[in-house]
């Protein structure tokens, strides 16, 4: 399956940031991309970043956009997985509360919002987190969201795996001052790889395009292998971890068997 990443640096302007989005869908439409997956935060603009907060947010026009660009990507054959941020809508949750989503809509999905479980220090200024594993089923696919952060927790991407995802796609703000030069472009790549490797499970990321940027959006395969990086528009061919030599299936079935009997860490 051809998976695209569509890459800009977004800003404060919602409706700059909506038609970057329409961009990117109707060049991954053209590429014969199945599912375009946007940056974290790509419709709000990253806080700390693009905007200080959320507090002038008209949260109803973001709403709106988001319908605008479901439709845009239905229209044109495509899955959209937007980056974006919402009120907590959750049972039970404070509107007044804000989330970091990966909102999956479009061409023959029924519509999912997966809200990132794990925040970086600076995360916790503006958004409350995410608990619960999400997915969604694409032409024979199953493939499990998760957001920037997230990478660096295996637990999540093991319950993803455990619920039969074939695939992974991660929106990322994966940019800004590094207390240690040179390090998180040094082990993001291999976060990335481990996180494929450790499952046996294809992974596609897609960060900002900002020239502060720790790395650049890509896809690995089944065994951790980097197979596309780029800005702009990258379209990924996803295959199957079948496609390579069985032992790889074997890796995920024991990774997944030790999660469910929870082995003990030392």
């Amino acid at each position: 399956m051809n998976i695209a990443t569509w890459s800009f640096t977004a800003t404060a302007d919602p409706r700059s940031n909506r038609d970057e989005v329409r961009d990117g869908i109707a060049a991954a439409a053209a590429a014969n991309a199945r599912i375009v997956v946007m940056a974290e935060c790509a419709l709000t603009g990253y806080p700390g970043a693009a905007r200080t907060d959320f507090s002038d947010v008209d949260w109803r026009l973001f709403g709106d956009l988001e319908d605008e660009l479901a439709e845009a990507a239905k229209q044109s054959g495509v899955v959209l997985v937007l980056g974006t941020a919402s009120p907590d809508g959750r049972p039970g949750g404070d509107p007044r509360r804000i989330t970091n989503d990966a909102l999956a809509v479009g061409a023959g999905i029924a519509p999912v919002r997966y809200r990132k479980q794990c925040l970086t220090p600076g995360d916790t200024a503006h958004f409350v987190a995410g608990d619960s594993a999400v997915w969604f089923d694409c032409d024979g696919w199953r493939f499990g969201l998760g957001i920037c952060y997230d990478l660096r927790f295996p637990d999540v991407w093991a319950r993803l795996a455990a619920a039969g995802c074939d695939g992974f796609l991660c929106p990322a703000h994966l940019a800004g001052a590094d207390p240690d030069p040179g390090t998180k472009a040094a082990v993001l790549p291999a976060l990335c790889a481990a996180r494929a490797s450790e499952l046996a499970t294809p992974l596609v990321l897609a960060n900002t395009a900002a020239p502060d940027r720790w790395l650049d959006s890509g896809a690995w395969d089944a065994r951790g292998v980097r197979v596309a990086s780029g800005t702009g528009l990258v379209v990924s061919e996803l295959v199957r971890r079948t496609a390579f030599a069985p032992w790889y299936a074997g890796i995920r079935d024991l990774a997944l068997d030790r999660w469910r009997r929870g082995a003990p860490l030392l």
